[in-house]
């Protein structure tokens, strides 16, 4: 575990990344059933929880949050807050974080490849596991989420088609609450000792919207081919529960900002999953 301390608004933070081992020649598979792909995946440290709106503040000098409070995800940021020249990324390569917390040479913080994420999601080397949730197939022990997606709902929507079942279903919320984000690592956590990759707040990846699987770089890199979009995983604190499995994918496009997106870094070598355009 890797790990910097420090204080704001006298309390004390911490900042933690656990090593997750690659998959070392026996690749997982990515996706959910009937499509999945095998990805192979160097190892990689990945942060604990998403970024807080302490470290947001303390990298970046204010906090954007719509609902303020320091022990929450950050949320209220875009993929260009994040990852352009001057964003959170940029100042943090630049600050002391690194240098406390660098595993070696060459090291520097990023957004996570999808494929990335869904395996530290799913557990790393405990993927076979094939929880729903991360850590769990109990959404309530891992996750905040809103409300839940009964079998009667789901056998519905089937029967209506995927398109019409979900606008008549999943949009309309019969004693809908309001939500909200939570403090990190209020729910337990998956087999590798990480919290809130399912719900709390939506987090960025570095890749470009697909839906092709088979476009899908099979080495854990990012898919950063032409596109509108930027792919978001996890789920939120005000979405269905099956939102926040290890498995839904979704997108929008790179500036879009709201208070139920925000992000996780790791902490890879130079030339791992690096943000190059594939040829």
């Amino acid at each position: 575990m890797l790990s910097y301390k420090w204080l704001a608004e006298g309390s004390e933070h911490t900042f933690e990344l656990v090593q997750v081992a690659g998959t070392d020649g026996s690749p997982f598979l990515f996706g959910r059933e009937p499509n999945r792909r095998s990805i192979e995946i160097p190892e990689f440290y990945i942060s604990t929880t998403p970024v807080t709106q302490a470290l947001w503040l303390h990298v970046m000098g204010s906090n954007p949050a719509i609902r303020p409070d320091l022990r929450c995800p950050v949320e209220n940021v875009s993929w260009k807050h994040v990852s352009e020249s001057g964003g959170f990324l940029d100042r943090l390569n630049s600050s002391e974080i690194l240098a406390a917390v660098n595993d070696g040479p060459q090291t520097h913080f990023r957004l996570p490849s999808e494929t990335e994420w869904e395996y530290a999601a799913r557990g790393g080397p405990s993927w076979r596991d094939e929880f729903t949730y991360s850590g769990s197939n109990n959404a309530d022990k891992v996750a905040w989420y809103g409300p839940h997606w009964t079998r009667g709902r789901d056998l519905a929507a089937r029967l209506l088609g995927r398109r019409l079942g979900w606008r008549i279903f999943g949009r309309v919320r019969f004693g809908k609450r309001p939500t909200r984000t939570h403090d990190v690592a209020a729910k337990a956590p998956n087999q590798l000792g990480i919290y809130d990759m399912s719900g709390n707040v939506w987090e960025w990846c570095q890749d470009v919207c697909t839906d092709d699987m088979n476009a899908v770089p099979a080495d854990g890199s990012p898919y950063l081919r032409p596109g509108d979009e930027r792919r978001l995983r996890g789920g939120c604190h005000h979405n269905w529960n099956l939102h926040c499995t290890v498995s839904w994918r979704y997108g929008i496009v790179p500036n879009a900002h709201d208070g139920c997106i925000g992000f996780r870094v790791v902490l890879a070598k130079h030339g791992d999953a690096i943000q190059t355009i594939l040829k």
